[in-house]
């Protein structure tokens, strides 16, 4: 947390809360350092980024509430912070279900996957699934 990403973040973040004041800004920079100093003496360190986590979206959504004007600073602030991450650090998560004889198709990263539910093709258009079944 003592690279040039984190103290551009640590920075970002504190401004943003700090617009309410500079006690809330010295007190959001020091939780922050608080937190990086938890995170890098802890042995499972993404274990203790992931339950820091859910405080902090609650003090982001706290602030949104508070000062709904901050929504596409806080976007764009988001959006570099993200983009400023190693790809290592990037995670993304996507879910894909299908149900009720449907289809569903899931693209991530240039992969595309395909997963079926139910019978392999659909009845051809116009006609009723009874029809579209082989005489046996």
């Amino acid at each position: 947390m003592a690279t040039d990403v984190w103290q551009t973040v640590r920075a970002g973040a504190a401004g943003l809360f700090g617009r309410d004041g500079e006690s809330r800004q010295s007190a959001v920079a020091t939780r922050l350092d608080h937190d990086a100093e938890l995170v890098s003496r802890a042995q499972d360190q993404d274990r203790v980024r992931g339950a820091l986590a859910p405080a902090w979206q609650v003090e982001w959504e706290s602030l949104l509430t508070e000062r709904p004007e901050l929504a596409q600073e806080i976007q764009a602030f988001v959006d570099r912070t993200v983009a400023a991450l190693p790809r290592a650090e990037q995670n993304w998560t996507m879910n894909v279900t299908a149900r009720d004889h449907g289809r569903a198709y899931g693209a991530l990263g240039g992969n595309v996957v395909v997963y079926e539910s139910g019978r392999a093709d659909p009845p051809a258009a116009g006609r009723s699934e009874e029809a579209a079944e082989e005489p046996s």
